[in-house]
C-alpha cells in the first residue's frame, strides 16, 4: 500500500492548486493510465489491485479510501504534467469559462478524434489535470497541447493568423457562412451555462448549429455535444 507519505500526496493532488504547485495529477484505471503510458508519459508511482500488474499491489479497501470516484477502478497512478509544444496547428480550440470537468474533458477527446491539435482555456475554465477530465480524456490529455491564457492576449496572439468563430444561438449555419478554403480556424466554445464571454462576443463570427426538429421545446444543446458536431464539420473545411 502507499506508505503515509505517498497518501498525503495523493490527497493533497485531489486539490487544484496543489497539482499546479507539484506539476502532478492523478489517473485512475487500468485502460486510462495504459493509455497515458502508451503516449510517453511514466507515472511517477502507480499501484493496482491486481496481483499480476507492473505496478505495487494496493487492497481494494486502501484504493478505495484514495480514489477520487465513488467506486475505485482498479488501478491508480501519479504522473508529471505533460510537455508538449504548441506548432501552429490549423485547428485549435479555445475553451471559454467551461467550469464542467466531464464536459471539459470530452471536449479535449473530441478535439483529438477531429484534429484539433491545440486548446487554449480563458477563465472560469476547469482545470484540465482534475481527475473527472482525465477521466474523460482517454488519454487525449498527453496528445493535445493545452495551456491557460488570458483572453485579450490569446486573441491579439492569433487574430492575423486565424479565422476566429465562436459557438452561438444566433450565428450563421456553416452553410451560410463563407468558406475561405485551407483558413485556420480558432474555434470558442463558452460557459455552459452563459456561453461566450462578452469579450469574444465582439471579437469573433458567430455561427450555430440549425435545430432540424422546429417544433421541439430544446433551446440548448450539451456544449460538448455542440462542439463535437462544430468540430467535425470544421474539420472538413
Amino acid at each position: 500500500m502507499p506508505s503515509g507519505t505517498e497518501q498525503k500526496l495523493i490527497r493533497k493532488l485531489k486539490q487544484r492548486k496543489f497539482r499546479w504547485q507539484e506539476k502532478l495529477f492523478m489517473a485512475e484505471g487500468p485502460k486510462v493510465i495504459a493509455d497515458l503510458v502508451s503516449e510517453g508519459l511514466e507515472p511517477v508511482k502507480a499501484w493496482s489491485t491486481e496481483l499480476n500488474s507492473p505496478y505495487q499491489v494496493i487492497s481494494e479497501k486502501d484504493l478505495a479510501a484514495l480514489t477520487n470516484f465513488s467506486t475505485a477502478n482498479e488501478s491508480l497512478a501519479i504522473f508529471p504534467f505533460p510537455e508538449l509544444g504548441f506548432s501552429n496547428s490549423p485547428r485549435i480550440l479555445i475553451l471559454d469559462g467551461i467550469n464542467d470537468p466531464g464536459n471539459l474533458g470530452t471536449l479535449i477527446r473530441t478535439a483529438d478524434w477531429f484534429g484539433f491539435k491545440e486548446i487554449y482555456c480563458t477563465n472560469g475554465t476547469a482545470d484540465v489535470y482534475n481527475p473527472k477530465t482525465v477521466q474523460s480524456t482517454m488519454g487525449s490529455i498527453a496528445r493535445i497541447k493545452i495551456a491557460y491564457a488570458d483572453a485579450l492576449e490569446l486573441h491579439y496572439s492569433l487574430k492575423e493568423n486565424y479565422r476566429l468563430l465562436r459557438a452561438d444561438m444566433q450565428g450563421l449555419s456553416l452553410a451560410e457562412m463563407i468558406q475561405i478554403p485551407n483558413q485556420n480556424i480558432a474555434l470558442v466554445m463558452g460557459s455552459e451555462s452563459h456561453g461566450p464571454s462578452e469579450f469574444w462576443q465582439e471579437n469573433t463570427e458567430a455561427i450555430t448549429i440549425n435545430k432540424a426538429n422546429s417544433e421541439s421545446a430544446i433551446d440548448s444543446l450539451n456544449v460538448a455535444v455542440a462542439g463535437a458536431i462544430l468540430m467535425e464539420r470544421l474539420a472538413q473545411k
